[in-house]
């Protein structure tokens, strides 16, 4: 299939509880066999990733490298993928962006708010205000942890307009451990 034909759904981030066994669960009822396992590996920052593929499309479960945060996401020609979406979203549970901006809103603690932060950041897809909005607040919170957070949700969003704060946090966070983060997101972004 030319790359152009390609259609990949946004990243379903899934909630806790819904592990990789319900994607696979899926990926068999639908009769795709299983062709590429990459385990995560925190130490060396490799994310988990499991691929399920049939004649045409694909169900790609990840997990990132850092937190295990699971999420899913399909891949193939419009038709194939549009046709077993429904299908992923009823048999997976996973939370919406909308859902996501609220849980940021209404967490708690600084615990919560860093796993809605880091939840919100791999859910993102095209470029939201809302989202956008958020992770930029949280970029300049005063609590260490949720800055920490924050430059991973922003990693994972793929949003360029975070990229001078980034660079800014790089150079001059008062928390060290904050400012290597910050450093290391910067120079993957060269």
């Amino acid at each position: 299939m030319p790359s152009s034909d390609l259609f990949q759904t946004p990243r379903r981030v899934l909630r806790p509880g819904t592990t990789v066994e319900d994607v696979d669960a899926l990926a068999q009822l639908l009769r795709w066999p299983m062709t590429g396992v990459t385990e995560r590996d925190r130490a060396t920052g490799t994310d988990g990733r499991v691929t399920w593929q049939a004649d045409g499309p694909a169900l790609h479960y990840g997990e990132d490298a850092m937190f295990g945060i699971g999420h899913y996401r399909l891949a193939g020609g419009r038709q194939a993928v549009e046709a077993v979406a429904a299908q992923a979203a009823e048999a997976l549970d996973a939370w919406t962006v909308k859902e996501l901006c609220a849980a940021v809103d209404d967490a708690p603690d600084a615990r919560a708010r860093g796993q809605a932060l880091l939840r919100l950041g791999l859910a993102a897809h095209e470029f939201d205000d809302d989202v956008h909005r958020r992770i930029a607040a949280a970029l300049a919170d005063g609590d260490a942890r949720i800055r920490y957070a924050a430059l991973f949700a922003a990693s994972y969003s793929g949003y360029g307009q975070f990229g001078g704060k980034i660079a800014g946090m790089a150079a001059g966070d008062p928390e060290e451990f904050v400012r290597d983060r910050a450093a290391a997101i910067a120079h993957v972004r060269r």
